[in-house]
């Protein structure tokens, strides 16, 4: 059967020709030893299918976690924990993965051993600016708890306030039975929030709030408030806040020295890394999950 004269020849069989003449060969691979696109259409897939944002973000990510080195030990129980988290528990059945996979040992080794490199690399990077970081955000960190309820018409907010300062009332009670916002779902209960969420009205006198501290009512947006606040939970920097600032710094550089890269921009040296002083410890390990570029291994 002939193919019809408008079908296009795969350009695997008939490489473009650059203005020299000369065809251009396929180098880039697809499939694993199969060269299938040329520099130039590999060029051209990356702009017209958007991908250069995701191609400059794998390359910086790459970058730093081929920096940090693991013991020969942790790389095998690393490996070890990742093929069975796929439903591999031999050797023989590794053997059989791998090219269904379409994988080599390098693939797996880094695929196992990449998120441990970044932890490694973002604890020794950020690890003593967190703390400075902590202390800069520690206001939008720290949480409270009070009491809320909202009415339209002020002589009621007055009514229920005074009913609740003078001990006719229950808080929760009166939320309940007259408030119009979503808090009578919660009998009036709030929290525990970020002490900086909210109308600004709301947060600027939960800042200077005592427990117990019951405020007289107040206007936002047209509506009268009563607000009673309840409880400071302070922010610590445990091991999960530690974490989020560490993340936190790293996102901001991340994106920087990413866009330089789309930018064309040269890149400056990686960040210096102070040398480990102790043992590291699995339990100071951070969570980088949102930075890891997703890889779908069940193709």
């Amino acid at each position: 059967m002939s193919s019809s004269p408008n079908a296009k020849r795969s350009p695997r069989l008939n490489p473009p020709e650059l203005l020299s003449g000369v065809p251009e060969h396929p180098v880039v691979e697809i499939a694993p030893e199969r060269p299938w696109l040329t520099v130039a259409e590999t060029n051209r897939l990356i702009r017209q299918q958007g991908l250069s944002l995701a191609v400059a973000q794998a390359w910086v990510l790459d970058e730093i976690v081929g920096t940090i080195e693991l013991s020969a030990e942790e790389e095998k129980q690393l490996i070890r924990r990742y093929v069975e988290s796929q439903g591999v528990t031999s050797d023989e059945e590794l053997a059989a993965w791998l090219p269904r996979k379409r994988l080599g040992f390098e693939d797996l080794r880094y695929f196992a051993t990449k998120g441990r490199r970044l932890e490694r690399w973002l604890m020794r990077r950020y690890r003593e600016e967190a703390e400075l970081r902590f202390l800069e955000r520690k206001l939008d960190l720290d949480q409270v708890v009070y009491a809320l309820l909202r009415v339209s018409d002020r002589g009621l907010a007055e009514e229920l306030h005074q009913r609740i300062q003078e001990g006719e009332a229950d808080f929760a009670a009166l939320a309940e039975h007259h408030s119009q916002g979503s808090e009578r779902q919660t009998r009036g209960q709030l929290g525990p929030l970020p002490l900086t969420a909210g109308h600004p009205e709301l947060v600027s006198r939960l800042r200077v709030s005592r427990p117990g501290q019951l405020w007289k009512p107040f206007e936002v947006d047209r509506t009268w408030v009563v607000l009673r606040f309840e409880q400071l939970i302070p922010a610590q920097l445990d091991a999960a806040t530690r974490g989020r600032m560490i993340e936190e710094l790293f996102q901001v550089w991340f994106k920087q020295r990413v866009q330089l890269l789309m930018d064309g921009e040269p890149l400056p040296p990686l960040p210096y890394l102070p040398p480990i002083e102790a043992p590291y410890n699995e339990a100071t390990e951070i969570t980088t999950t949102d930075v890891l570029l997703p890889v779908d291994l069940n193709r």
